[in-house]
């Protein structure tokens, strides 16, 4: 009976020591769990099941064993009593008893000794065999007893928040993720304090957490970081967390975590542009720290992306809700048609576009329920995808020392759309296709230059849309060899990124054309690209790029008409090919279209500063009252016009810096509008063959002015004409 109840004991007590199973997802640890538990109580009971039948067979070879020893007893009476009779026999006849009685009461007595003796093996045998079996019994017994090995046991965490924990944006992203653990038995408790954006409190229930035993102490904030660092070496047992940041300020048993926040900002800021229509678009931020940043930047080069313009504040704080409404506010009354916004102080400012009915863009959680009539998408962080790691780092023996990091590849960041919201399909595949290149092994990039990248032209418009895509995580590398202006030079570069590996290089120039042609051949798995241009000869790995530079040239041809007032215009340019020509003819059609009259020379050179100086002077010296001009070379005629203080229009980059007091205006090129869409092409197994342009109408050209240029406004408002013109379709210059 005692060895029964102990064997239910040990039942109870395997099932309380089951512990959940981990499987790759949260629903499959859900049933990897239950499965774990239902194999781990089919072990008990089967182990108790079994210690309970030996024990019962040791009780029957027991019993047994007793029957054969009473046997033995008995038949060693029956001999002791015919020993004794025939011992009375002998006495009583005085030695004269029959030989015959003699030798029957002597048989008798044998017999009797032999059964006996019998009797008594058999009783051996029966003990030796109830002890076997008791061995036996308590052997299975001590089985049943030992606890079923169900791996790592659940961790108990606690988290500190400086929000709400459903605030529907950082903290609850972090609250979310812990339960959703906890329903899948990673984590047996999840303890919460929320709201302790005053950072001593913080500190003191970080620290009370770790003197309570949690095995995870989380500090969901940019601002807590400090506090670890001071915490964490007094807790060596206890495992500490924190984000968003990559900084585990070398302590064995701090972890760090962070997002890719921006990837998401890009992809909704592609989406706002088309929605916003030209107008632009308004992004709140809090500090400008941690995702929120990253958040703020991707969304403002995703708007760019797609041909808008992006305008950001920080309130820094994360927590005001006024600020973020004022805020929100002000960009409506300033024209601005979409917002978007990040931290736990953003529900102001979407209370403040849901009552003007600006559409919002949300990020951290998804906010829909907020103002479902206004909330477009959101980007969603599921931090569960990298702390089920971290959990298991900490299972495994490692306290920390490392960062974890969410984003589309892995499934940590996902964009749920508003479905009650009417976003047309075009605009929701854009954004799509952008999640689909996160989501895709980011390439890397490699590209040859004539010039230096930072030569505010041609060349640094093209290193400028790569560092941007790099940014976004749609390259992982850009290398960059500049300043190749002999074309053997760029031949040798392109050709030695090629064998080292890098998916897609780039030759940034017209000049390059024929390497590539040449090179291309010889490595069918790299993707090559060169521009301006749209020939591929032909190859299926070899792509190519152009601008309708004519659209920027006309727009601002016009505006140069009215400023220079009767008099000639004059125009720099290098070579009389590719984006360079396109962009004289169409400045030179602008300023006829205006009722001017432009001049151009070309100094056969994209390089020779020397060269566009003395052009841009002779133009002076003949009356050309204002100027502008295309290639690298331009920075030579900049310098002379600034020094007469005439005015000039720029192209491929914005060239203010260099003379902001005469700099009217310029087109800047996107180059990454296409180039995301060759990455895209290229991850989806098409490597070549194609050719993508950039205008008004996708973005790729962008009209930026010179604030501090007094340009007259029936000037800037002929230039904003024809730019929506050439965005709708509506205007042609003419030529190319």
């Amino acid at each position: 009976m005692t060895r029964r109840l102990l064997s239910l004991v040990v039942v109870f007590t395997v099932f309380g020591l089951i512990a959940a199973s981990c499987g790759d997802d949260e629903a499959d640890d859900g049933a990897d769990t239950a499965a774990a538990q239902a194999e781990a109580e089919a072990a008990a009971a089967a182990a108790a099941a079994e210690a309970d039948a030996a024990q019962a067979e040791a009780d029957a070879a027991q019993a047994e064993a007793d029957a054969a020893a009473a046997r033995a007893e008995e038949a060693a009476a029956a001999a002791a009593e015919a020993e004794a009779a025939l011992a009375e026999a002998m006495d009583a006849a005085e030695g004269t008893v029959d030989p015959e009685v003699v030798a029957e009461l002597e048989a008798a007595l044998a017999e009797a000794e032999a059964e006996a003796a019998a009797a008594e093996a058999e009783a051996a045998e029966a003990a030796e065999a109830a002890a076997a079996a008791e061995a036996a019994a308590a052997a299975a017994a001590a089985a049943a007893a030992e606890p079923e090995d169900t791996g790592p046991q659940p961790l108990r965490a606690a988290v500190v928040t400086p929000s709400a924990e459903n605030d529907l944006a950082f903290s609850q992203s972090i609250v979310d993720a812990l339960h959703r653990m906890e329903d899948a038995g990673l984590l047996s408790e999840v303890a919460i304090t929320p709201g302790t954006f005053i950072v001593e409190d913080a500190g003191v229930a970080l620290r009370n957490y770790a003197e309570s035993g949690y095995d995870l102490v989380i500090a969901h904030g940019s601002q807590y970081g400090g506090l670890l660092e001071e915490i964490a070496p007094a807790f060596p047992d206890t495992a500490f967390a924190w984000g968003t940041s990559v900084e585990t300020f070398g302590q064995p048993n701090i972890s760090a975590y962070t997002t890719r926040s921006d990837q998401g900002g890009y992809a909704m800021g592609l989406a706002a542009a088309v929605i916003a229509g030209g107008s632009p678009v308004g992004i709140v931020g809090p500090i400008e720290v941690g995702d929120a940043k990253l958040f703020v930047d991707g969304f403002r080069a995703g708007v760019e992306a797609g041909g808008g313009t992006a305008n950001a504040v920080y309130t820094d704080s994360f927590a005001d809700v006024q600020l973020a409404a004022e805020a929100a506010q002000s960009f409506i009354d300033n024209g601005h048609a979409v917002l978007t916004g990040t931290a736990q102080m953003t529900v102001g400012a979407i209370g403040v576009a849901r009552e003007n009915g600006i559409p919002w863009f949300g990020t951290q959680s998804n906010q829909t329920s907020v103002a479902p009539e206004i909330v477009v998408a959101n980007q969603v962080y599921k931090w569960d995808v990298v702390l089920d790691d971290l959990v298991r780092d900490i299972q495994g023996g490692s306290m920390g020392g490392s960062a974890y990091t969410i984003d589309f590849s892995n499934g940590g960041l996902v964009l749920e759309y508003n479905d009650a919201y009417d976003l047309p399909a075009d605009v929701r595949a854009a954004g799509d296709a952008a999640v689909a290149s996160f989501m895709a092994e980011p390439l890397r990039a490699a590209v040859v230059t004539p010039s230096a990248e930072n030569d505010l032209a041609f060349s640094q418009s093209i290193v400028d849309a790569l560092h941007r895509m790099e940014d976004a995580g749609l390259l992982s590398e850009v290398a960059i060899t500049p300043g190749t202006f002999i074309v053997e030079d760029a031949g040798v570069a392109l050709r030695n990124y090629a064998e080292s590996g890098y998916d897609l290089v780039i030759a940034h120039g017209s000049q390059y054309g024929g390497l590539l042609e040449e090179i291309a051949p010889a490595f069918p798995d790299t993707a090559f690209a060169w521009g301006t241009s749209v020939e591929t000869f032909g190859q299926p790995n070899i792509s190519a790029y152009t601008t309708r530079s004519d659209q920027g040239g006309y727009a601002m041809g016009l505006a140069a008409a009215v400023i220079a007032g009767g008099s000639p215009v004059g125009i720099v340019g290098p070579i009389e090919v590719g984006d360079a020509k396109l962009f004289v003819d169409g400045f030179r059609a602008g300023v006829e279209a205006g009722g001017g009259t432009a001049n151009a020379v070309y100094t056969d050179s994209f390089a020779d500063v020397q060269l566009a100086a003395e052009a841009a002077q002779s133009f002076i010296d003949n009356g050309h009252a204002v100027l502008t001009g295309t290639a690298q070379m331009t920075v030579g005629a900049i310098g002379v016009a600034r020094e007469n203080g005439i005015p000039w229009f720029g192209t491929q980059s914005n060239q203010t810096s260099v003379a902001p007091e005469i700099v009217v205006a310029n087109q800047v090129y996107k180059w990454d509008v296409v180039l995301d869409d060759l990455v895209r092409d290229i991850q989806g197994g098409s490597m070549g063959g194609s050719a993508y342009t950039i205008d008004f109408s996708n973005g790729g050209l962008v009209l930026e002015y010179n604030d501090a240029y007094d340009l007259p406004a029936d000037a800037r408002a002929a230039i904003d004409n024809a730019v929506a013109g050439f965005t709708d379709g509506s205007l042609s210059t003419g030529v190319g």
